[in-house]
């Protein structure tokens, strides 16, 4: 059975470390990576609307022709940063895509993951590696806050938000290989774990 698993989150919470230690963890399936980040129209709100409702639209529809071949993506972002970045910083509500997501994830019900990556403010500026934009503590609550909320209301079933805190990668990541093979294997009902600091 194909796994589709999305992991979302700000700068320098981890996400690229738990992406390349589930692929080691994993190693009984092969995983194509993709990265969903700044689009070509980042200046020009209107197309960068109209460019990112079909990319995320094609993106779901590439697992959906995927599905039944056994073959397994993770996704280092993906759509879900639309909904926390576009009213942030280009002054438009980016829950369209809520709406995109919506509309596959009943039939991808058991093949979709989403992994939510939050910590604190203080805590992710700390590990800034010079690459971010960030400029104050604000600006990072804004953006925790804003995955805390798409993650709630993400319709995909199978869903897991880590507040990261102090644990070490190695602590995040067996919480996440428990909570995937648990949903793989264990049962076929998908659960909703949280982890908080």
């Amino acid at each position: 059975m194909s796994k589709f698993i999305i992991i979302e989150g700000t700068d320098n919470v981890g996400k690229d470390t738990q992406q390349n230690l589930i692929i080691e963890k994993m190693n009984d399936y092969v995983f194509h990576k993709f990265h969903y980040s700044s689009l070509p129209f980042k200046d020009d709100k209107e197309m960068h609307a109209t460019y990112s409702k079909k990319m995320y639209d094609d993106m779901f529809k590439v697992m959906m022709n995927c599905k039944d071949k056994d073959i397994n993506f993770i996704f280092n972002r993906s759509h879900l940063g639309e909904t926390v970045y576009s009213p942030l910083y280009r002054g438009y509500s980016g829950d369209y895509v809520l709406d995109i997501e919506k509309k596959y994830t009943k039939a991808l019900r058991e093949d979709l993951y989403l992994i939510t990556l939050t910590n604190t403010p203080h805590n992710i500026l700390k590990r800034d590696d010079g690459k971010s934009f960030y400029n104050n503590e604000e600006e990072v609550k804004a953006e925790v806050d804003g995955f805390r909320r798409s993650h709630r209301l993400s319709s995909i079933k199978n869903k897991l938000h880590i507040d990261v805190g102090n644990m070490s990668a190695i602590e995040v990541s067996n919480i996440i290989i428990s909570f995937l093979r648990r949903e793989n294997k264990i049962t076929g009902e998908p659960k909703q774990l949280k982890i908080f600091e």
